[in-house]
């Protein structure tokens, strides 16, 4: 069963995050931008409808994290195992300042590969990631189709994961976390200057460069 059902487990548990970011957006985007708004303006029955909004996301997140805790119980072995590609994974979410993670962060051609490593934060040691380079440029390009084809105004890691699942499955090693290889190619678009975390959003980027300057430099690498 480990195998049969593994990749449909994680696609649900995939979906668990987009919602989970999702509610974190709206919370955020009602406290951080559309109640500051409406006080500016004086707008008073609009602050007291928001904060009724607000109250019914934040009961949500509550059930969803209850949720999503019991699918972890009974599906849990199934998403995650002991392997470094997983544990890092895990690390990487739970990283609390992408800006800092990109200064831990180098990388380099190597061939037709681009390494990626990541210093820990207590310095102990780092966690290398070898992407081909053509897997690596299919990112970047997702990434930047999501801007300028689809007008996007910001981009999750977990949206670019999704688009290249399969793509990535079957052509990396990264056969159990596709998530990871975006994240770390994210790093490397922070390190450049390409994109930067939204302000107070979790796992939310927004674009920096044009997309002209963004190709030349994918083309240069």
């Amino acid at each position: 069963m480990n195998t049969v059902f593994k990749k449909e487990i994680e696609d649900i548990s995939a979906s668990y995050d987009l919602l989970e970011d999702s509610l974190e957006n709206l919370k955020n985007k009602i406290l951080q931008e559309y109640i500051p708004d409406c006080s500016k303006n004086g707008q008073v029955e609009e602050i007291q409808n928001a904060l009724q909004v607000l109250k019914q996301v934040e009961s949500h997140m509550n059930e969803l994290a209850k949720l999503r805790n019991s699918y972890n119980q009974a599906f849990g072995s199934y998403i995650y195992s002991n392997n470094g590609e997983d544990t890092e994974e895990i690390e990487e979410e739970n990283e609390k300042d992408i800006k800092d993670v990109a200064d831990r962060t180098t990388w380099k051609r190597e061939n037709e590969n681009i390494r990626i490593e990541t210093v820990r934060p207590d310095k102990s040691s780092s966690y290398p990631n070898i992407i081909p380079v053509h897997i690596f440029g299919e990112i970047v390009k997702t990434i930047i189709d999501q801007f300028a084809r689809y007008n996007k105004d910001y981009i999750k890691t977990s949206t670019i994961s999704s688009l290249l699942n399969d793509k990535i499955m079957q052509e990396t090693n990264y056969k159990k976390s596709p998530k990871t290889l975006v994240y770390s190619v994210i790093k490397i678009l922070i390190k450049e200057d390409i994109l930067e975390n939204k302000e107070n959003y979790k796992r939310v980027y927004i674009l920096k460069k044009s997309p002209e300057y963004i190709l030349k430099w994918l083309k240069n690498i």
